[in-house]
């Protein structure tokens, strides 16, 4: 059990700033076989997906801006198309309009014309039934006279000359009157 512990002689280190030559050789060759690898297995990659990256970076770009450029042009023809239809429909609203207002005169016109036609029509029948009025009241009046007259006169005159009698009375009673 001795043998346990009996002390094993340790290697001596050198501190932080000893240079070790062995190690700074091994560290160098470590170090170049390690850039011989990654340029051989990762820069090649890394520099071809960089490149890749570049050039999808610069298609998006020139894509966005192809795409803003249509995108303006289709706003413009948007805008311009607007702007027709607005013109159009205050065109058709301007024409309506003076269609309209045609139409009312139009209307207007043809509702004086049959007013007016109403209007004569009415003053036709009126001076026909005034002129049948005044033929059955001077008939009515003749009748009267007639009877008036037969009683005053009673047999002197026949009902024949009677009549002549009293129309030609009649017949001058405008006369007199408008004189």
């Amino acid at each position: 059990m001795a043998s346990f512990l009996s002390p094993v002689p340790v290697l001596a280190a050198g501190g932080i700033a000893d240079i070790n030559p062995g190690l700074t050789l091994w560290t160098a060759i470590t170090f170049l076989v390690m850039l011989a690898v990654l340029a051989k297995f990762a820069w090649g990659p890394i520099v071809k997906m960089l490149a890749e990256r570049e050039r999808s970076i610069r298609e998006a770009i020139d894509s966005a801006k192809k795409e803003r450029a249509e995108a303006e042009r289709l706003l413009a023809a948007q805008k311009e198309s607007l702007a027709k239809a607005q013109r159009e429909a205050a065109e058709l609203a301007r024409r309506n309009q003076q269609e309209v207002e045609a139409l009312r005169q139009e209307l207007t016109a043809k509702a004086r014309k049959e007013a007016d036609e109403l209007v004569a029509e009415a003053r036709r029948q009126i001076a026909e039934e005034l002129g049948k009025a005044k033929a059955d009241l001077k008939a009515q009046v003749v009748d009267l006279a007639i009877d008036a007259a037969s009683r005053l006169v009673k047999a002197n005159l026949d009902e024949k000359a009677q009549r002549a009698l009293v129309e030609e009375y009649i017949a001058q009673l405008p006369a007199n009157r408008a004189a």
